[in-house]
C-alpha cells in the first residue's frame, strides 16, 4: 500500500492537547451559560453561542482525530453504507489527506453464523424476519474488485464519485438486512 508523506502519528500527537484546550473553553462557556440563565444576565445568548462554536470545533476535531489514528495503523479499512446495509473496502493507496483509493473485499458469512440466522427466523410479516445481530462475517482482499476513488467533502464525510458514503474504519465491516 502506498502513502503519502502525512506523519499521522505526529498529527495525532499535536492534536490531543488542541483538543484538550477546546474542551476546556467550552465548558468554560456552559458553566457561564448555566450561571447567566440562573440570573437573568442578558449575556446568557452570547454564552450559548460561544458554547456552540467551540462544541461544533471540539466535534470535529474529535471525527479528525479518530481519522489520523486508524491512518495511523498498518492495516486500514473503509466502510461504504447504503441505507442499512455496510460493505467492507480494504484502503489501497492515500492520496493525501482528502483522496483515498480503496477496494470492495469479497465478504463470506461464517457457516456458524448461517446456522445461527436460520435457526433465528420468525415467519410473519410480508417474509418474516431474522436477528441481524448474529451475522459475522470473514472479510478478504479480492484482487478482481475495481479500485475506486473516495473524497472527503467540506462536511467532513468521505463520498465516491456516484454519491456512495464511506467512513474510515480500523477493521472490515460488512452487514446486510
Amino acid at each position: 500500500m502506498t502513502t503519502t508523506n502525512v506523519n499521522h502519528s505526529e498529527i495525532v500527537k499535536s492534536m490531543k492537547p488542541k483538543i484538550g484546550e477546546l474542551i476546556c473553553k467550552r465548558d468554560g462557556y456552559n458553566r457561564a451559560w448555566v450561571n447567566a440563565m440562573k440570573m437573568n444576565d442578558p449575556r446568557q445568548e452570547e454564552f450559548w453561542q460561544l458554547w456552540k462554536q467551540y462544541n461544533t470545533q471540539v466535534e470535529t476535531m474529535k471525527e479528525e482525530l479518530k481519522f489520523h489514528e486508524i491512518m495511523a495503523q498498518d492495516k486500514k479499512y473503509a466502510t461504504c453504507h447504503l441505507y442499512t446495509d455496510a460493505h467492507a473496502y480494504e484502503i489501497i493507496e492515500e492520496k493525501s489527506d482528502k483522496v483515498i483509493k480503496v477496494r470492495q473485499m469479497k465478504a463470506t458469512i461464517k457457516p456458524e453464523a448461517k446456522v445461527a440466522l436460520r435457526k433465528s427466523f420468525v415467519p410473519g410479516g410480508f417474509f418474516g424476519r431474522t436477528d441481524n445481530d448474529l451475522q459475522e462475517w470473514i472479510c478478504e482482499s479480492d484482487e478482481s474488485n475495481p479500485i475506486i476513488t473516495i473524497r472527503k467533502h467540506k462536511d467532513g464525510k468521505w463520498y465516491s464519485s456516484c454519491g456512495s458514503r464511506f467512513t474510515i474504519e480500523a477493521q472490515p465491516r460488512e452487514f446486510r438486512d
